[in-house]
This record gives C-alpha cells, structure tokens and sequence, in this order.
C-alpha cells in the first residue's frame, strides 16, 4: 500500500523578519501531512534567514543566493531541489491551516488530470484575501471574492489560483520549465496555470484547503510595471494570432483606458516602463512564443472560455465597463467561436 505523498514546500525570503517566517515554518510543522522538506531560498543580503535551519519542529534547508533573484527566479532555485512529488509554494507572510497540505494533496491525487491545486487565502479577519481567481479576455486578473465571507466546498476547475498558495506537481513543474524567468514579481501564477492548461493539465481551487495572509494592495507604482508588463507578455506568448486579432479592439480599447488611470493615478510611467521591457525583450519573448505554441496541445477556444468579459474587482472595476457588460458578454461569445 503506497505511503502519503511526499511534498516539499519552497520558501522564499528577502526583507522580511525571521519571526515572520518561523510563524509560517511552525504552521507547517503542525499540519496533519507535514511536508517531508521545507527549502528556503534566502534573498537577503546578510544571510538573516540562515538561524531557521536550526527550527527545532521542522528541518529546513536555507539555501542563500545573496541577491533578490525576483519570487519566480528564487522559487525556480529552491524546486531544483526538491525531493518531493508535489511543490507547495507559499508566502512567507501567510499561515495555513493544519489541513491544507493534506487537503492539496488530496485534491491532486484525485484529480490525475489536475497539475496545479490553489487554496483559499484569507485575510486576517477570515473574509476572502483571494483563491478562485479571475481572469479577464485581456489578460487582467484579480483576487476572486476578494473581502466575501469564506466559501466551502469540493475542489473546482478555475482558470488561476493564487501564487500566495498553490501545490504543483513536481514532474509537470519541470516539464514546463517552472515559473518564467525573468517576471520578478507577480503574475507568474497566471503564467504557470495559462501554460499549465495549454498542454492538457487542470487547475484546481480548493476551498477547504486555507491559508491566512496579511494581504495589502497598495505597493507603489512599481507592482503596475511588473503586472503590465508580464500581463502583455503572456497575451503575446499564449494567444495563437487569431485570437490576438479578434481581441484586438478590446485589448486597444483597455489599453488607453488603462493608460488614462494610471495617468489620473499617478503611475504612468510604470505602464509606459512596461512597454520598454516588452521592448527591450521582444526577442527572448519571441523564443518564448515559439516553444510555447510548439509544445502547446490545447487550442485558445477552452482557455478563452474560462475567461471573463468583466471584471469583479474592487480595485481595477470601472464604471465605463459596467456600463457595456451586455456589448462585452455578446463580444466574448464571438471570440469563443473565433478561437481555435
């Protein structure tokens, strides 16, 4: 009879303060399928982080790059040593509850055809921080049921889950390369799922499985330059070019009006930075889209499907789409019958 998964959870540090970390170690070390290796990957410069591998509940593996490689780089060094057959990779402000390893596990042992398995991230309080997250024809996503009371239930087929606490399988993990180089920050769980499904894999919420997470979205101007920029690169690499041309008068027409808050907002700079890295990139962005639609066995029609054509957000809804929600839902049904 076989044993219990194995699963290795990767951490990654840079300026936090230990006690957040033995915070979140010690959450682990109570769960009810504890992960047989914790790999932290240390981005600070001083080595701050190398005390937890003497945590007492639960050995950890420090393994300390000396610079900030970006979240994506960092969990890509600590899953190239990892044991187990299922990656856990969690925030390092964030909790989980003692059922949440076991309960992603679960979820994936299941599920055969499911690569990726996300929890419910809670905020403080207990209301939805994010899990069954959204995503938009444009590429835009945003933390689904954000500040709703916490939903239960089986696991469910979604588009993304969120990166703040998500199991993967180990041998699709490396079969896709891991999480994009080079994003540094945020949407590298859109990426993963997005690429994920393109060759044949599920993607999994778990409403049991929850983590809490002192979550703040405000974070300077700079978080708009890599959600950009990243958001544009997945459209450019993932999308066959039908359907980059049936969305285009949309994606025109959310582009100015993306330009024109963040002008109102003050970061437009950051957006225009965006372009410049697209710029400055457009060529290993073009080897990407050649690799990605090479390896790829799933056409856009059940991607764009999952899709949305609004957007349920309390911080990036405007008044002006809610307006056209009827033109945006008639223009997502052509673009499902336009994609192949």
């Amino acid at each position: 009879m076989a044993g219990p998964p194995e699963v290795t959870a990767v951490l990654v540090a840079s300026h936090e303060r230990p006690a957040v970390l033995e915070r979140l170690i010690a959450s682990l070390a109570e769960q009810t399928l504890a992960p047989s290796q914790v790999v932290l990957v240390d981005q600070s410069p001083d080595g701050r982080f190398a005390e937890l591998s003497r945590t007492p509940d639960l050995h950890v593996d420090v393994l300390a790059v000396g610079e900030n490689l970006g979240y994506p780089s960092a969990c890509n060094r600590g899953a190239a040593r990892a044991s187990g057959q299922f990656l856990l990779f969690i925030n390092p402000d964030a909790e989980a509850d003692e059922s949440c390893i076991a309960t992603l596990a679960a979820a994936l042992a299941e599920h055969p055809n499911a690569a990726v398995a996300g929890a419910q991230v809670l905020l403080p309080d207990g209301r939805v921080n994010a899990g069954d997250n959204g995503l938009h024809l444009t590429g835009l996503s945003w933390a689904g049921r954000f500040g709703l009371a916490a939903e239960d239930g089986p696991p469910r087929p979604a588009a993304v889950v969120s990166g703040a606490a998500l199991m993967v399988r180990r041998s699709v993990f490396e079969a896709l390369g891991g999480y994009t180089e080079g994003f540094f920050m945020y949407y590298d769980d859109v990426d993963f799922a997005w690429r994920a499904r393109l060759v044949g894999w599920e993607v999994l919420f778990c409403p049991h499985a929850r983590v809490a997470h002192d979550y703040e979205f405000e974070k300077g101007s700079y978080k708009w330059l890599y959600l950009e920029r990243n958001r544009w690169w997945c459209l450019l690499a993932h999308f066959r070019v039908g359907t980059l041309l049936a969305l285009a008068p949309l994606l025109v027409a959310v582009e100015a009006a993306i330009c024109a808050r963040a002008a109102a907002e003050g970061w437009l700079a950051a957006k225009l930075g965006a372009w410049r890295l697209l710029w400055r990139d457009r060529r290993r962005l073009a080897a990407r889209r050649r690799e990605i639609q090479e390896r790829r066995t799933v056409g856009d029609r059940p991607i764009v499907e999952r899709m949305s054509a609004t957007v349920d957000s309390p911080f990036i809804a405007s008044d002006a789409a809610k307006r056209l929600e009827p033109a945006l839902r008639a223009y997502r049904r052509l673009v499902v019958r336009l994609a192949r």
